[in-house]
């Protein structure tokens, strides 16, 4: 995320926008205490004194529908203000649907923006007292707006990943305030989320899926997570062909139960002699894997009291596994492993 505070992508994902980002604001802007309320502070001679700012995070991909709203407390000496999505580099001195990779609903016009200046005639101008708000449908890839509770309809399809939140602010005296989900929303959210839910719903119903295909599906998970109990039984329910064809997962699945339970033990070295013997290429072929059992190695040293020979393995073997472009080990993962190495050794 160039020019933004460097943050962990995952993280931002799952937590989605709460507040202003104050150091990606325009210096024509003000952004009060609260990181939600942003008021203009140039003279609009230009058209690229614009006043415009990005939320702190983008939508979190994990909802249905990413939304916000702001209010209009002060629509200025012309109501020159803009709602919509920014991509990380968005240009803070540009209105949001101006500047590439930027969608925008403006108030002055009501008309629509894209990557352009010129836009396209959507909805109503709003101006003081108005609350409006923008929306990305990540099941439909659709960006629409609101205006006082009501859905103005679809005004982008097929964003490109241009998901922060972003207003603008281009006339003396406008000042606006952000609703990331703090307060209720004008418009009826969780209503517009359950509809589209039983759509789905319905559309996945009406879908014929043949018995077998569905077996097989159940099959291939109880293999693959090792559930040999919920597998030996699952046959009595299942005759198709299949059934009766053990796959290779299948054949794996009392090996893999009992390095999963050597791991659990924490006997590491029993543990990778059995991977080896049963895995020969798994250790050396998987980064990934590697590194989770090295860490797994590291806590099981705390736990017995070996920290030197703790410290060793930090450094020898965990260590480079954290290093870029592609590190085996996410910072939450590196996060679990010194939780778990504080309990090991006694809270320290």
């Amino acid at each position: 995320m160039d020019q933004f505070p460097k943050a962990d992508e995952d993280e931002d994902e799952e937590l989605g926008p709460t507040h202003v980002n104050t150091t990606k604001a325009s210096h024509l802007v003000k952004v009060h205490k609260d990181k939600l309320t942003v008021s203009y502070t140039g003279r609009a001679n230009h058209t690229n004194d614009v006043g415009a700012v990005l939320a702190n995070r983008p939508f979190a991909k994990k909802v249905l529908i990413g939304y916000f709203e702001m209010t209009v407390l002060s629509a200025g000496a012309r109501g020159c203000m803009a709602i919509g999505l920014g991509n990380a580099n968005f240009n803070v001195m540009r209105h949001p649907g101006y500047e590439p990779g930027s969608y925008g609903y403006h108030g002055d016009d009501g008309r629509k923006f894209q990557d352009n200046g010129r836009g396209e005639p959507y909805g109503p101008k709003f101006t003081t007292g108005d609350t409006v708000g923008c929306g990305l449908h990540f099941g439909t890839r659709e960006i629409f707006f609101t205006k006082n509770g009501k859905h103005l309809g679809v005004g982008f399809t097929n964003p490109s990943h241009s998901y922060y939140p972003s207003v603008g602010v281009h006339s003396e005296g406008e000042s606006l305030c952000l609703n990331f989900g703090q307060q209720p929303f004008k418009f009826r959210l969780d209503d517009m989320i359950r509809e589209e839910r039983e759509k789905l719903h319905n559309t996945i119903s009406r879908i014929p899926m043949d018995a077998s295909l569905v077996n097989g599906i159940v099959r291939d998970y109880l293999e693959h997570y090792a559930c040999h109990k919920a597998l030996a039984a699952f046959p009595s329910l299942d005759d198709s062909p299949a059934a009766s064809s053990p796959s290779p997962a299948a054949s794996t699945i009392s090996v893999r139960k009992e390095i999963r339970e050597l791991l659990v033990q924490g006997k590491l070295s029993e543990a990778c002699a059995r991977m080896d013997q049963e895995f020969p290429n798994l250790l050396s072929s998987s980064p990934r894997v590697r590194a989770y059992v090295r860490c797994q190695e590291f806590i099981e040293h705390l736990r017995e009291g070996r920290r030197d020979v703790a410290l060793e393995t930090a450094q020898l073997h965990i260590a480079p596994l954290l290093q870029p472009p592609h590190p085996a080990v996410t910072p939450q993962a590196a996060a679990g492993v010194r939780c778990d190495a504080a309990a090991a050794n006694g809270g320290g």
